[in-house]
C-alpha cells in the first residue's frame, strides 16, 4: 500500500510539475506575442549606422564642451524625436543642462623626511584625478599617514582612521580591499569580509577620495602599482588632458588632490620615513589595524586654468499606461561622451570612443525605438538617459540623481549600457557583479525568453561594476545593473571572446584606435538591445520593485528612498 501511494505522489508531483512549465511555457509565449513588434523594431544595421555616426571623425571624440558635444547631443534628440519617443524633461526639450568646470592642472608635492627632501614628481611618480577647483591653493607642512585601505565599513567591522584624526593630512592608502583569509581554508578569501573573492563600493578610488574629504584630509593618494595594472597609466594619461568636475553649489569641499601614486614612489617615502611599506601593508589586512603617522611632511601646491562649461544630458521619455504605475520609472542610461581629441598626439589625434560607448548609445536609441512601437505602452514609465562626462567621473549621471527630473524615490530600476558587443551572438549573458539585487533575476528570466543563457557569476572580480554610471544611480538607492555579452559566441572557437575583449582591453580601451572596424558583427548588439528591452519591459510590469539583497552594500550606502 506504502509502494502504491508514493507511485501516486510521484506521478501527481510530475503531473504538478509539467504543468507548471506548459503555464510557464504559455506566459513566455504571451509575452513575447506582445513584446513582438518591439523586438523586431531592434535592427542591428541601424545601431551599426548609429555607431558608423557618432564615432566618426566628425564628431571628434564626443568631449564635453566641444563641437562634439553639440553634434552628438543633437543627434540623440533627432533620433528620439524620430522614433516618436517624447522629450524627457518636463520644459519640453530633449535635455538637462549639467554645468561643470573644466580644468586643466598641474600638481606639485614636496616632501620631506628626516631633514632630507624626497624626489616625487608629477606624472612620473603620482598623478591627480580630482584637484581643488580654485585657480591655486596651498597646504604647508601637512603630515604624511598611512591609512591602510582608506575604508570605513561598519558592517565588516572595519574602521582605518580608528583613532586618528587626518584633518589637514596627506594619507596615503592601498588600492582595493583587505583580503582576509577564510578560517576554515585559507587558500580561499572569506566571503563574509568584503564579498571575499568579488569586490565590493569599498574598494573604489571614488569612496576612499570621498571618505577622505569628509574627514578633512588635505589630499588623498592611493597605491597603484604599474607593473601588474594598467591603472596609473591611464591616469597619466587624462592628468594630462582637461579634466571635468560638477561645478559646485557651494564652497568646494574636496581635498586639495585626490589621485594615484606608483609603489614605488610609496616605497621611497616610506623607507625615507624610516617604516616599511611591506610590512605596514601586511598589518593593513588584518581586522582591528589602526592608521599610521609617518615623519614625513608634504607641501601640497595645486594650480589650476579653469572654464565654466554647460554641457547637456540627453532625456527621453515614453509614459506608462497604469495610472499608478505610470509615475514610477524604470531608467535606460548610457554615456555618449568620450575622451574627445588630443592634437598633441602624432598621427591620428582622435579617440572616437566605438565601442566605448558609440555602440551602448545606440542599443539605448534602438531600445527606446523598440518601446516606441509597442502598441499597448508598458505599465510603468521607461526614462532613457544619455549622460554627459561618464569619463570624467559619472559627471552627467551622477548631476540627474542630484537633480533629478522626476522623484528619485519613483525610480525602479536601472539598466546601464556602456560598451557593446561587437564580433556576433552570444550564446550567454551575465551582468558585472552578481548577487547585488533582484535585478540578476530580471535579467535571467529575459536571458532564457531568448533561449540564451545566464551566468550566475560576476565578470572577472565584479570591479567593473564600479567603473560606469550605474553607480550613481546605485549610490541613490536605486537597484542598478551592469548587463554584459558572454563570452561564448555562435559558430566561434571556445576561446574566441575572450580573445576579442582582452585584445580591446589591452590595445583600444582609451586610446585613438577604438574606432569601427569592417569585420565587426553588431548582430551581437542587437541580440543584447532586445534582451535588455525584454528585461525593462518585465521590471515595468510587475507591481513589486526590484531590491538590492542583503549582501549588497548599497543597502546601507544608498540614500533613503
Amino acid at each position: 500500500m506504502t509502494s502504491q501511494f508514493n507511485k501516486m505522489r510521484s506521478l501527481a508531483g510530475l503531473v504538478l510539475f509539467l504543468l507548471t512549465m506548459l503555464a510557464v511555457g504559455q506566459e513566455v509565449e504571451t509575452q513575447l506575442a506582445e513584446l513582438g513588434p518591439a523586438l523586431r523594431s531592434v535592427e542591428a544595421k541601424r545601431i551599426s549606422e548609429h555607431v558608423k555616426k557618432l564615432a566618426s571623425d566628425k564628431f571628434e571624440g564626443r568631449a564635453p564642451g566641444t563641437t562634439g558635444e553639440t553634434l552628438t547631443v543633437n543627434y540623440l534628440a533627432e533620433q528620439f524625436k524620430k522614433s516618436g519617443v517624447k522629450p524627457g524633461n518636463p520644459n519640453g526639450t530633449y535635455f538637462q543642462n549639467v554645468a561643470l568646470v573644466g580644468y586643466r592642472t598641474v600638481p606639485q608635492i614636496e616632501v620631506e623626511a628626516a631633514g632630507k627632501m624626497v624626489p616625487f614628481v608629477f606624472l612620473d611618480d603620482f598623478v591627480h584625478d580630482f584637484p581643488v577647483l580654485r585657480p591655486s591653493a596651498t597646504v604647508k607642512n601637512a603630515p604624511i599617514v598611512f591609512a591602510g585601505y582608506g575604508i570605513v565599513a561598519p558592517q565588516y567591522g572595519w574602521d582605518d582612521y580608528k583613532g586618528l584624526d587626518v584633518c589637514g593630512k596627506l594619507v596615503i592608502v592601498l588600492s582595493g580591499e583587505p583580503a582576509v583569509a577564510d578560517k576554515s581554508d585559507p587558500k580561499k578569501l572569506d566571503a563574509s569580509m568584503f564579498r571575499g573573492e568579488t569586490r565590493t563600493y569599498y574598494s573604489t578610488r571614488d569612496f576612499k577620495f570621498d571618505l577622505a574629504a569628509e574627514k578633512g584630509a588635505a589630499g588623498i593618494l592611493i597605491v597603484y602599482d604599474p607593473t601588474k595594472t594598467n591603472t596609473y597609466s591611464l591616469f597619466q594619461t587624462f592628468a594630462k588632458m582637461e579634466g571635468f568636475a560638477l561645478k559646485p553649489t557651494g564652497a568646494d569641499t574636496r581635498t586639495l588632490i585626490s589621485g594615484l601614486m606608483t609603489l614605488d614612489a610609496a616605497k621611497r617615502i616610506f623607507s625615507a620615513s624610516g617604516q616599511d611599506l611591506e610590512k605596514l601593508s601586511a598589518n593593513a589586512e588584518q581586522v582591528g589595524f589602526s592608521a599610521v603617522e609617518t615623519q614625513a611632511r608634504a607641501e601640497i601646491t595645486v594650480r589650476s586654468k579653469l572654464r565654466n562649461v554647460v554641457s547637456r544630458n540627453v532625456v527621453a521619455r515614453i509614459e506608462g499606461c497604469d495610472p499608478v504605475l505610470k509615475n514610477e520609472y524604470v531608467i535606460y542610461s548610457a554615456h555618449w561622451d568620450h575622451l574627445g581629441r588630443d592634437r598633441k598626439l602624432k598621427g591620428d589625434q582622435i579617440y572616437n570612443g566605438a565601442i566605448d560607448n558609440a555602440i551602448g548609445t545606440a542599443m539605448l536609441l534602438e531600445v527606446a525605438n523598440g518601446f516606441a512601437t509597442l502598441p499597448r505602452k508598458p505599465r510603468r514609465s521607461i526614462l532613457f538617459i544619455a549622460t554627459t562626462s561618464e569619463e570624467k567621473g559619472y559627471l552627467g549621471s551622477r548631476h540627474y540623481a542630484r537633480n533629478p527630473l522626476y522623484p528619485i524615490a519613483d525610480a525602479v530600476a536601472n539598466i546601464n549600457l556602456d560598451g557593446g558587443n561587437a564580433w556576433g551572438i552570444t550564446k550567454d549573458v551575465l551582468s558585472a557583479n552578481y548577487g547585488l539585487s533582484t535585478l540578476d533575476e530580471t535579467l535571467e528570466e529575459s536571458a532564457l525568453m531568448q533561449k540564451r543563457g545566464f551566468l550566475r557569476e560576476s565578470l572577472g572580480d565584479g570591479g567593473l561594476y564600479y567603473g560606469s554610471d550605474q553607480m550613481e544611480f546605485a549610490k541613490a538607492g536605486i537597484p542598478s545593473i551592469f548587463p554584459f555579452s558572454g563570452f561564448d559566441y555562435v559558430g566561434k572557437p571556445k576561446d574566441f571572446g575572450e580573445g576579442k575583449w582582452n585584445s580591446y582591453s589591452d590595445n583600444d580601451y582609451h586610446q585613438a584606435s577604438d574606432e569601427v572596424r569592417p569585420d565587426w558583427d553588431l548582430s551581437g548588439a542587437g541580440e543584447d538591445a532586445q534582451w535588455l528591452l525584454i528585461a525593462g519591459w518585465k521590471i515595468s510590469q510587475t507591481t513589486k520593485r526590484p531590491q538590492w539583497k542583503p549582501e549588497s552594500e548599497f543597502i546601507n550606502l544608498g540614500r533613503k528612498r
